[in-house]
């Protein structure tokens, strides 16, 4: 008779994060060197540029992002689970954070700008501001400590996303000033995402806690 075996993955969270963390600046710290060699020293091979440009798609950076908030929207599943009040509102942030990890690598947003007049971002403002209203009664239900923190990462990568990337939609795309501009935008997209991440898995999980999957 076949025996039953399991087998556990242990992670400290806290090194979880400072590996996520490493990589988000050295994604950022990379484009921003390869961009200053590029537009003040000498052309950096394309292929090498592409791969580490924060304004591209199907790059090393493009998928950090996407597995970054699919990593959000895992952790605020596992919220749900465990909530005792809103647990619709927890749900409904998953699924705002699968579809903008769907988004980082399928570019719908870069579809949608496509098919309007006008910029992309005053839509997706409009409809933050309407989404951030209707959350109004969930974040007072949390801790303030939390709600705060909440709040200070949803503006971080905001300002990120429709804030920088509306100031910077009418900027020359070959220049310096312009890739400073996108590692703006990106860099606090990642923060935000990241802050956020961190957040709801010291508050499952404690100050000092581990991440243990268990395969049987």
């Amino acid at each position: 008779m076949e025996s039953e075996h399991s087998t556990s993955f242990t992670l400290p969270i806290r090194h979880y994060v400072a590996v996520l963390a490493l990589v988000t600046f050295g994604l950022v710290a990379t484009h921003l060197g390869l961009n200053w060699y590029n537009y003040q020293i000498e052309e950096v091979p394309w292929l090498l540029l592409q791969l580490f440009e924060l304004d591209e798609e199907n790059n090393l950076p493009t998928w950090f992002s996407g597995f970054l908030l699919l990593n959000n929207a895992v952790v605020l599943v596992l919220a749900a689970g465990q909530a005792t009040q809103h647990r619709v509102q927890w749900l409904i942030l998953a699924a705002g954070f699968l579809l903008l990890s769907i988004d980082e690598i399928a570019g719908l947003h870069e579809t949608f700008h496509t098919a309007i007049d006008s910029n992309w971002t005053i839509y997706a403002a409009i409809l933050v501001a309407v989404v951030a209203l209707s959350f109004i009664p969930f974040l007072i239900a949390l801790p303030r400590r939390i709600a705060i923190w909440f709040v200070f990462a949803g503006g971080v990568y905001l300002s990120g996303a429709l804030l920088v990337e509306w100031l910077s939609r009418d900027m020359d795309e070959e220049t310096l000033a312009y890739s400073i501009a996108v590692a703006t935008e990106e860099g606090l997209e990642m923060i935000g995402a990241l802050v956020f991440f961190a957040l709801n898995l010291q508050r499952l999980k404690g100050l000092n806690p581990t991440i243990t999957i268990e395969f049987d």
